[in-house]
């Protein structure tokens, strides 16, 4: 899984847990690759079938990833009972992670997403600011 992230040749550049913030905060969240990737981490049945109601699962277009995945504990949450394009990953007793399904891309949110990439910049200190890499020749 680290090799390639949740999707073969789709690694993300950076990834985030544990996210706090207004709107759909992800357990993991990867961006900076091909495409976007969202990883739900699951420890219940109940923590699962609560998923279901939120906005972003019922309008999935409204929800970060393009690539988005569930990760529970070996038979938790069985391959028929995903959500459309849901991938599953499981962790086995040695914490190894397997790849159970890949997920396929959907629409995502851009608004949000690029709001959370925003949030990350500033929690890192980067302050906001035009980024300017033009060169000129009297430089």
């Amino acid at each position: 899984m680290k090799r390639y992230g949740i999707a073969k040749w789709e690694k993300p550049t950076y990834v985030v847990c544990e996210l706090e913030r207004c709107g759909e905060s992800p357990d993991v969240f990867g961006f900076g690759g091909a495409r976007t990737q969202l990883i739900e981490v699951k420890t219940s049945r109940a923590d699962f079938l609560a998923d279901k109601k939120k906005l972003w699962r019922i309008n999935p277009e409204m929800g970060l990833g393009e690539l988005r995945s569930f990760l529970c504990m070996e038979g938790l949450i069985l391959e028929g009972e995903l959500p459309l394009n849901w991938g599953l990953l499981y962790c086995d007793n040695k914490q190894r992670i397997g790849l159970i399904r890949e997920p396929y891309i959907q629409a995502a949110c851009s608004y949000q997403e690029m709001n959370l990439a925003a949030s990350v910049l500033r929690r890192e200190g980067v302050k906001s600011k035009i980024f300017s890499y033009k060169k000129y020749k009297n430089e």
